[in-house]
């Protein structure tokens, strides 16, 4: 009779890289290959007979997706992680704020359908004062998402982070160089991911992180770092854009046409806004420019069908 080893398996995908995954299967983990499976990491799979395959991918709770980077990869999805219960954007306290870039992780973020949280890392390269201007812009940007602001090097205000961990699967975004690998270290209280330093010149890290990896926290619950990502081109909306800039579309709800654009009809409330001084121009023009990104890509989708 054949021995449980053979049959079919179901785990949760801990680690992929260069097309295998590692699967978690009880206390074994098991590396099997890519070849024809969505897959990410965070999924949970069941294995052919051999565990050599991924056999089928379980129904996702939520998913972090963006559009695939690459001149040839506009209309394919990229699913950064699966199953992840809250997704922590890490920004860097000691750069310039970029509202733009914060507002798209942001949209990716709550597109997932995952709980997020903004926070503000190595605080403690920075005084007082620039402390309090990276929160209020952070705020400015959130739309009601909560703001954390702490130091993974020191260990300042870990414990809000640790709190919003509470024993789930937590994924980070980023870009490179916002010392998610540091965090990542800190709330496990090992150095399992390796760090490296940040460029002078421009601010980003050196990728330190090359692949996507599940690490267990003490007291259950699981931590994923994923590598810094460039570009953040969104996938097709699940509601992030609206609720990243919730503010502008409340707005719109008093514009005198439903279509409105928001460029020079008239009766336009969101305008209007921008004229009193009451919003920021810039953060309607990149709203604007989210929306517009994903009316092309959903063109490309039906085009490539």
């Amino acid at each position: 009779m054949a021995g449980r080893a053979h049959d079919d398996a179901e785990g949760l995908i801990v680690r992929i890289d260069r097309g295998w995954s590692t699967v978690r299967i009880g206390d074994e983990e098991v590396r099997t290959m890519n070849v024809g499976a969505d897959v990410a990491v965070g999924d949970v799979v069941v294995l052919d007979a051999g565990r050599e395959r991924v056999a089928s991918v379980r129904p996702r709770r939520t998913a972090i997706v963006r559009r695939a980077s690459g001149e040839g990869h506009r209309a394919l999805r990229d699913v950064v992680a699966a199953n992840v219960d809250v997704v922590f954007v890490v920004q860097a306290s000691d750069l310039p704020p970029n509202p733009r870039r914060t507002e798209r992780e942001l949209a990716l973020a709550l597109d997932s359908g995952a709980e997020v949280v903004l926070v503000a890392n190595k605080c403690d390269l920075v005084g007082p004062a620039e402390r309090e201007e990276v929160r209020r812009s952070l705020e400015e940007s959130a739309c009601g998402t909560p703001v954390l602001v702490a130091s993974a090097a020191t260990g300042e205000g870990m414990d809000a982070v640790r709190a919003a961990c509470a024993g789930r699967t937590v994924a980070l975004v980023g870009a490179s160089g916002a010392g998610k690998s540091t965090m990542v270290n800190a709330l496990v209280g090992d150095d399992v991911q390796r760090t490296g330093e940040v460029r002078t010149g421009d601010g980003r890290g050196r990728h330190t992180t090359v692949a996507a990896e599940l690490v267990p926290m003490p007291g259950g619950g699981w931590l994923l770092d994923t590598p810094g990502l460039r570009a953040v081109a969104l996938w097709l909306g699940a509601g992030g854009i609206e609720r990243a800039f919730a503010d502008v579309f409340a707005l719109a709800d008093g514009c005198r046409f439903r279509d409105c654009a928001h460029a020079d009809e008239p009766g336009c409330a969101v305008r209007g806004a921008v004229e009193r001084g009451d919003l920021d121009a810039a953060r309607v023009a990149s709203m604007r420019q989210l929306v517009r990104e994903e009316q092309e890509l959903e063109e490309a989708v039906r085009s490539a069908r």
